[in-house]
């Protein structure tokens, strides 16, 4: 499930550095996801593009959506010996991933998502909703741009895995400014029904940071 080359051209920044999320600002607790009547804020989000191609249609394959309380770092490197695609600052407690595929989405062959466009939420892979989790730190520990960063351990904390009926991401804004990347914004909705049937609600609306490889 390695990912996001398409945007290395339009995004030329690195990440942390220029991801541009919102949790050091005033937020209005909107930006987040709801279980069983509690809101579990997330005030960062990033975006992950599989660009393997591997139905050789010129696009895509998928492309996966983050929202979360902390930040996100691209493992490709593997630092200290760490396994899993990607790192997480050492305050991530919630993290919802949902991940739309080309296979289920069939308009994403000709283009990327669009704003106005409800898109499914791939119910077989990788799309979990988190919360209550844990990163432990790397040994020895690693930092960037003074964030430290861990994997996330899969004994803590409380799992939401997709049930039979695919969750559903709704983009109502999506901008990509190539030229000024920190200017791109993304205001989506999703709903998310786990395998015991019940169902999650979430949004996010603010800048987004871009993984690179």
């Amino acid at each position: 499930m390695k990912t996001i080359k398409i945007l290395t051209l339009i995004f030329a920044i690195t990440l942390i550095s220029c991801d541009n999320n919102d949790d050091t600002s005033a937020q209005t607790l909107t930006d987040g996801f709801t279980f069983n009547n509690t809101f579990y804020e997330t005030v960062n989000a990033y975006i992950d593009i599989d660009t393997d191609d591997n139905n050789n249609d010129g696009q895509p394959d998928s492309y996966t959506f983050f929202f979360t309380d902390g930040r996100m770092f691209d493992n490709d490197g593997n630092v200290n010996g760490s396994t899993g695609d990607y790192l997480y600052s050492l305050n991530t407690t919630k993290l919802a991933f949902l991940q739309i595929l080309v296979s289920d989405n069939p308009s994403l062959a000709n283009s990327a998502p669009v704003p106005g466009n409800t898109y499914i939420v791939s119910s077989i892979e990788d799309s979990v909703i988190i919360h209550n989790g844990q990163i432990d730190a790397l040994t020895p520990p690693y930092l960037n741009n003074s964030i430290e960063f861990g994997m996330g351990n899969e004994n803590v904390g409380t799992f939401h895995f997709s049930g039979a009926v695919g969750p559903t991401l709704t983009f109502n804004q999506l901008i990509i400014d190539s030229n000024n990347p920190q200017n791109s914004t993304i205001d989506a909705d999703y709903s998310f029904m786990d395998a015991n049937g019940d169902v999650i609600t979430g949004h996010y609306t603010g800048t987004f940071g871009v993984i690179l490889d």
